[in-house]
This record gives C-alpha cells, sequence and structure tokens, in this order.
C-alpha cells in the first residue's frame, strides 16, 4: 500500500513539473522570447546538410561513397594518437590536462615557429616569435577571433566568389557587410580583381573595404597564388589600408607549386592555418594563427573570454606533428591525393561535355562549371538537383556549388565540388558511378530544354 501511495505521488508530481514547464514555455512563447535575428539569417554550411542525407542513407544500408566532405581519410598520425595515450594514461603531471596560457602551450608555439622558419626561409626581419602565435579551437576559432578583432559591425570584408562558405556566414552573423568579388578565368581571386572592386565602390561612393579574407590553395577551387601573385595581394591590401586574412590551412597539400606565406611579404596580415588538413587532424579541433604586433594582446584578451584555451590534449599530441616519423607518415597522405586527383582529372577529361575546371592545383577539391549548357535552372535542372539525384540513385556524395558562391547570383546552381579527401578506392568507385549516371544527367537537361 505504501509503495502505490507512493507511486501515485510520483505520478502526480511529474504531472505537474510537466505542466508546469509546459505553461512556461507557452509564457515564453508569448513573451516574445525567441531566437536572434542574427542566427536565424545565418546560412546552413551546405556540405553538412550532403553530409547528414548521406549519413542517413547509410545508415538505412545503402552505400555510399563521401566525395562531399574535405576531411582526410586517415587518422591523426600514430605519433600523435601516441603522445595523447601517453598524456592521458600518464602520471598525475601528464594526465592532468589544465588550462594552458591563452595562446597555447609554449612548447607547441615553438615548434610552429620553427616551421616558418624551415619551411618558408623567412628573412631575419620577418621570423616568425612565440609571442605572435595563438593556438586556436581549429581554424573556425581563429576566423571567428580574427574577424571580432579587426572588424566592427557594418564593416566591409571582401570574399571570393568562389570560397569558402563559412567566411560569409561568419562575418554576416557578425554584422559584417560583404564584398562578393568574382574569381578570374583561372579561377582565382588577385590584386586585380580585389582593385577592380576597390575602384567600383570608390565611383560609385559605397563604402570601402576594411578587409579580405582569401585561401590558398582555395576552397573549393584548388587553385593557389603564385609567389608574385601573392605578393602583388599583401602590397596592394597594405597600400589601401585593408587587413588581408591569409587562409593557408592547405600548406603542405600541393602539386608541382611551391606554396608561399603572407607573411614574408606583410607585417599585417593574419595568418590563419589548422592541423585538420595536411596533418589529418580534423576531430581534434586545432589550429593556430601568426598575428601582427598591434593585434598580440586584442586577439588574447578575445582568446580568453570566448576559448580560455585550446584543447589541452589536442595541443599536448600535436607537438609530434614536425617529428620526422610524422612528416614521413603525411607525406603518404599526400601522394595519395595526388593519385586521386589524377585519376579524377582524367576521368573528366573523358566525359566530352565538361569543359570547365579548375586547375586542382592544391588541397583535396576539383571544382567544376557545368556552363549553362548542361543546367536547366528554369525547370529545376541546376548543379543542386544533379548533385541530389545523384546521392539518391547512385550513393555518390559531392557538393553543388551554392555553398561557395556569391547567393546574389546564378553560378552556384551550375558548379560543384569533388573532394578526394576520403581515399583512392572510394574516388574511383565515385567516379565509376558518377560515369555511369552522367548521361541520364544530360538527356533530363535537354529534353527539359526542348
Amino acid at each position: 500500500m505504501v509503495r502505490l501511495f507512493i507511486c501515485a505521488w510520483l505520478l502526480a508530481t511529474t504531472k505537474n513539473t510537466f505542466t508546469t514547464a509546459y505553461t512556461a514555455k507557452s509564457k515564453m512563447a508569448d513573451n516574445n522570447i525567441k531566437p536572434s535575428n542574427r542566427a536565424t539569417q545565418v546560412e546552413s554550411f551546405k556540405v553538412m546538410d550532403v553530409l547528414r542525407r548521406a549519413n542517413q542513407l547509410e545508415a538505412e544500408g545503402r552505400t555510399i561513397y563521401h566525395c562531399e566532405v574535405g576531411q582526410p581519410e586517415s587518422g591523426a598520425p600514430k605519433t600523435v594518437a601516441q603522445a595523447a595515450v601517453t598524456a592521458l594514461t600518464g602520471d598525475a603531471n601528464q594526465s592532468r590536462l589544465g588550462y594552458t596560457d591563452a595562446f597555447g602551450l609554449v612548447a607547441l608555439r615553438e615548434k610552429i615557429a620553427e616551421h616558418y622558419k624551415e619551411k618558408y626561409s623567412l628573412p631575419a626581419d620577418k621570423e616568425v616569435g612565440t609571442d605572435r602565435i595563438v593556438v586556436t579551437t581549429g581554424s573556425s576559432g581563429g576566423f571567428l577571433l580574427a574577424f571580432t578583432a579587426c572588424f566592427d559591425a557594418g564593416d566591409v570584408i571582401a570574399v571570393a566568389s568562389s570560397g569558402y562558405p563559412c567566411y560569409r556566414n561568419i562575418g554576416g552573423a557578425l554584422g559584417l557587410e560583404l564584398a562578393n568579388v568574382p574569381i578570374n578565368e583561372e579561377f582565382k581571386l588577385t590584386a586585380n580583381e580585389l582593385r577592380k572592386e576597390i575602384d567600383e565602390r570608390k565611383a560609385s561612393g559605397k563604402k570601402r573595404i576594411s578587409g579580405v579574407i582569401l585561401s590558398s590553395p582555395s576552397n573549393p577551387t584548388g587553385a593557389m597564388l603564385s609567389v608574385t601573385e601573392l605578393k602583388d595581394m599583401c602590397e596592394l591590401c597594405e597600400k589601401e589600408g585593408i587587413r588581408f586574412l591569409s587562409d593557408e590551412i592547405y600548406h603542405g597539400i600541393s602539386y608541382d607549386k611551391e606554396a608561399a606565406t603572407a607573411l614574408s611579404f606583410s607585417s599585417t596580415a593574419i595568418v590563419i592555418n589548422s592541423f585538420s588538413k595536411y596533418y589529418s587532424m580534423s576531430g581534434w579541433r586545432l589550429g593556430w594563427m601568426v598575428l601582427p604586433p598591434d593585434l598580440v594582446d586584442p586577439i588574447n584578451t578575445l582568446q580568453q573570454n570566448m576559448f580560455i584555451n585550446a584543447p589541452t590534449i589536442s595541443q599536448t599530441a600535436a607537438i609530434q606533428c614536425w617529428e620526422p616519423e610524422t612528416i614521413a607518415e603525411l607525406e603518404t597522405h599526400v601522394a595519395k591525393y595526388r593519385k586521386s586527383r589524377e585519376f579524377i582529372l582524367k576521368q573528366l577529361d573523358s566525359i566530352s561535355e565538361i569543359k570547365s575546371i579548375a586547375p586542382a592545383d592544391g588541397g583535396f577539391y576539383v571544382y567544376i562549371d557545368l556552363g549553362e549548357e548542361l543546367v536547366c535552372r528554369e525547370k529545376g535542372l541546376g548543379s543542386t538537383e544533379m548533385c541530389r539525384m545523384l546521392l539518391e540513385e547512385k550513393g555518390v556524395a559531392f557538393t553543388p556549388g551554392t555553398d561557395f558562391e556569391d547567393p546574389a547570383g546564378n553560378l552556384g546552381d551550375r558548379r560543384f565540388r569533388i573532394s578526394y579527401a576520403g581515399g583512392t578506392t572510394v574516388v574511383a568507385d565515385a567516379m565509376d558511378h558518377f560515369k555511369d549516371y552522367w548521361p541520364s544527367w544530360v538527356k533530363r537537361v535537354n529534353d527539359a530544354k526542348n
């Protein structure tokens, strides 16, 4: 009888609690408590939408060929993984893994500084000290810190169209205005294109550009600025008082071209890098920035308040990234990327209708423009629909160009990106299925136009 009474009391209490919570929720809605306009106006990261649908199909038992995300097939290098295990299972001092300095472990920053000295042969007056290096929570954390430190709401930043969508989305969330600058015929945003945008804004009385951010090698195009083009970009930005944010996260992954760093040519640029791509540590959420002297104190303050520090376990393990054994392992990854890249380009070359392909100088992407001939947008047959149908019918996940292009234009729905980070076997199977699918797409488009 006592147990019965207790059960009845608990049921009544739970019901009352639920009713109270539901009533409180209703009152919140009545009081206009809702998400911010800032949050609701930010676009989704489309590649993650593709990944979500691909994962749903995979969960249903379908075989999916993942060529949508820029995530290396391999995990972290063995030396890095072992360092993490040692840190977690070691003595009390090793396994404590508490807070670090806001800028990160000194030992890691020393490794990064040494990396710049050795890889880029920076002259003495351009050498990077540890006081200018901040270890971040991935490059994404770096973008947020850099945008917040450099710009105020209403400032204009220039981004490339085609370009990484999170520049646009993070900037928009922070109240920045965007100048979407078209890339040239070589799929690059150079000083020439930026100069044209600057001049047009001056002539029309628009706000001046306060900053520009671009990646080389580029996501999504794979195109790289030459040393001269990077130098010209740095010089133009310094002359015009524009803060240059150089996204160099694909450095280390290039094919027959050597990547240069903005640090060689600019004293005001911010360099952003990451352990996610070349170092194959995407889930460890670790990156870094090299700062000009005037931003050291502001970003230190922002880092303290926004993140405190990057994940300590990831920092501890990443110290191993420049060991000879680690580099040897990472270079085998680059060899696989090279092989996959060559295979994709060869397969695309055999499709006579496809004529416009970005150069794919570095990174692990191939970017294709279908042109007006291979889409019929008025009937809903653009690259977005092509990628959707390809995934549903053949299990091949590519990313439509809407993620990377100026939303005000129509190039996004005729371009798409293939990631070859997922391994040679996945790429080979994906391209076989794509070539099998391709004639049906051409027929759909032609039928729609006739």
